[in-house]
């Protein structure tokens, strides 16, 4: 669904390969004259469209099978340059009270479709000006698609419906209600204002999560001694920062002086499972020697062949209560480890004379 300049409403297929040249319904001069349409939005079930123009304060709602079926042929173009002209059929009601000065401003329906909401524009010079969001109640409709009132008097004329605002808040003081959003789900309303503030609205009871979680948070209670020191602590100091929630940014700072944001619980899970951050100890060897990369305590692979050998020669001896000094001396039976060096001609002469002796001969009998 689309809202033009010139004033119309057109419902536009989006299925099928064909190019449509023609929309499958229309409506000329849906709020009266030229008047640009500039905002329109279905209804959850998308048996209903609701329209609105910056030219005029009125929220129009109307009947999709009706223009389906029509064509926008139950009024005529050549009576678009009146206010009215539209059937009862087709413009099931008008929500008014609600001046626009601007295009961007919208609507939105409740979750069941019972309730329209709507913001409205203020001029800010004016004094004492407040942005009121205002709530419209539908009127219902049996399966036949007429009205209950008027389905019990059938032979009444059949007229649209003029709504009056059901519930007004005043949501921005000196500023207009730009967009509304109505979340189907959270149950919780979204204004946006022209001061740049965002309003959520929500319910205790109806509403779910959205807006409750960090409502629902209780408040840290001051210290008094920390409020008398931060009220005497001079403009612009450290405890001044410190007690207004104020974080000095040094994008430029080394990494030892800069300050890190605040961990969240994901990342501290995350830096205790890391041993270098964490700075664990190596774990003990347990269930035997491991090697590689699992292995603990800085084990070579030499060391742990020497290790599997002592194991394997004194599995099956018990050495409880021998003297070691018999085994050390049974390798040493029928060898010598110091004849050698006394073996062959022990009275050789290696020199003639020591180096002090040659020094003091005179250099003429050298």
């Amino acid at each position: 669904v689309v809202g033009t300049s010139c004033g119309s409403i057109q419902i536009w297929s989006c299925f099928g390969s064909s190019v449509s040249t023609r929309p499958l319904g229309a409506v000329y001069s849906a709020h009266g004259g030229t008047k640009p349409v500039t905002f329109v939005t279905f209804i959850g079930d998308g048996s209903k469209i609701a329209s609105r123009s910056d030219s005029d304060d009125t929220v129009r709602i109307w009947n999709v099978e009706k223009m389906e079926k029509d064509g926008g042929g139950s009024f005529s173009r050549k009576r678009s340059g009146g206010d009215g002209g539209h059937s009862p059929s087709l413009l099931l009601a008008t929500c008014r009270g609600l001046p626009a000065l601007n295009e961007s401003a919208n609507c939105a329906f409740s979750p069941d479709g019972t309730v329209v909401c709507a913001g409205s524009s203020v001029n800010p010079r004016e004094p004492n000006c407040c942005g009121k969001l205002k709530f419209y109640r539908l009127p219902e409709e049996p399966k036949n698609g007429k009205p209950i009132k008027e389905a019990k008097k059938e032979k009444k004329k059949k007229e649209t419906a003029i709504l009056d605002p059901i519930v007004e808040l005043d949501v921005a003081p000196n500023a207009s209600v730009l967009v509304v959003q109505w979340h189907p789900k959270l149950n919780q309303i979204a204004v946006g204002t022209s001061d740049g503030l965002i309003h959520v609205l929500f319910d205790q009871t109806l509403s779910s999560k959205g807006a409750l979680i960090p409502s629902s948070r209780s408040v840290r209670p001051s210290d008094g001694l920390s409020d008398l020191l931060r009220t005497r602590a001079p403009t612009g100091s450290a405890a001044f920062l410190a007690g207004s929630n104020a974080n000095i940014q040094t994008p430029n700072a080394l990494p030892l002086f800069r300050e890190e944001a605040r961990a969240t619980r994901k990342v501290k899970e995350e830096v205790r499972k890391d041993p270098e951050k964490t700075k664990l100890p190596q774990p003990p060897v347990t269930g035997g020697i491991k090697t590689g990369t699992g292995a603990g305590g800085n084990i070579s692979f030499a060391q742990s062949v020497y290790s599997q050998n002592i194991q394997k020669i004194v599995k099956n001896k018990n050495i409880a209560g021998q003297d070691p000094r018999e085994e050390l001396f049974k390798h040493n039976e029928g060898k010598s480890y110091v004849s050698k060096a006394y073996e062959g001609d022990v009275q050789r002469i290696l020199a003639e004379k020591t180096v002090e002796e040659e020094m003091e001969e005179p250099s003429s009998k050298r």
